[in-house]
């Protein structure tokens, strides 16, 4: 993955693209170039006779070049170089804002269905699933016996990816399985995080999926949420009770994509804004370009002089 571009401070300014300061050298190695070119006449001096070069002069015929037009090059090339470089100031006064429609993936990690041996099919949905939220925030929670925060709401379903691949058989410290602790606990998030809409997935075998499950999917509809379910096993009744009690969609780990559709379907709809302060930078090299436009103006060539 690539990483942030390298950022200078200096003279005042953030510098988003530093290496364009390598034209500035080159701009000076030109005008000193053109500086030293511009008192002669080049390849007229070696071609015209000598004598008549010099009765040219003396009837004014020959006019040297000017020293201070032949830098004009060089200043333009300097003041382009500055330009692209990127000075930029910081933007305080930017609002910044987040998304009150989430998602809370819901992973059983039981050790009936980390044993499986389609336990890799299992995350690849929790994959698919976090793909399909969009910019919508995105969390995770992992139960066994107990359930815990993997991961809080973020956008970055990247990242959440990675955290996913970390998971196996030895990543809860109790064994069981609760998935009523899992919605409790989703529950909790939504309500902390002021969520007016979100979706809660559950990925489960529905080997313990009981009434209290039940009701806790109540209570999430209840609230505006609903609760969908993709089934690791075959068997999936439970799970299909589970998903019509909070009003979401079903699906299994063979066929996820009737819950990823449901959830990519929905779009982002209600936003709110925040305390936290975005840093944004404000690229002023534009301004640079138009002042590199006089000495461009500058080498326009002039009225022929009689």
């Amino acid at each position: 993955m690539a990483g942030p571009a390298p950022l200078i401070d200096a003279l005042g300014y953030l510098w988003l693209r530093p290496w364009w300061f390598a034209l500035i050298p080159l701009a000076l190695v030109l005008g000193i170039w053109l500086t030293r070119r511009s008192g002669s006449l080049g390849a007229w001096e070696r071609v015209v006779d000598p004598e008549l070069m010099a009765a040219m002069r003396r009837m004014g015929r020959v006019v040297p070049g000017g020293r201070s037009r032949a830098v004009l090059p060089a200043c333009v090339l300097a003041v382009l170089g500055l330009a692209l470089a990127g000075p930029s100031a910081e933007r305080r006064d930017t609002a910044s804002f987040r998304n009150l429609d989430g998602v809370v993936l819901v992973l059983d990690l039981s050790p009936s269905v980390t044993g499986d041996a389609r336990f890799f099919d299992v995350l690849t949905a929790a994959r698919l699933v976090a793909e399909a939220a969009g910019t919508r925030q995105i969390a995770l929670i992992v139960f066994a016996g107990e359930a815990y925060v993997a991961a809080p709401f973020s956008t970055d379903a990247r990242a959440l990816s990675g955290t996913l691949a970390l998971m196996d058989a030895r990543t809860m410290p109790v064994a069981g399985s609760r998935p009523e602790a899992g919605l409790v606990l989703a529950r909790r998030m939504l309500e902390s995080a002021d969520m007016l809409a979100a979706d809660v997935v559950l990925i489960s075998d529905g080997a313990a999926t009981g009434p209290q499950a039940i009701a806790e999917a109540q209570r999430l509809g209840a609230a505006g949420w609903t609760v969908s379910t993709i089934a690791t096993k075959p068997e999936r009744g439970a799970m299909d009770a589970l998903a019509r009690a909070g009003g979401g969609s079903i699906a299994s780990v063979d066929d996820p994509f009737p819950v990823a559709r449901a959830i990519g379907a929905r779009s982002v709809e209600r936003l709110a804004a925040t305390d936290y302060a975005m840093l944004v930078l404000e690229d002023r090299g534009r301004f640079l370009l138009l002042l590199a436009l006089i000495p461009a103006f500058l080498m326009l060539p002039r009225g022929r002089q009689t």
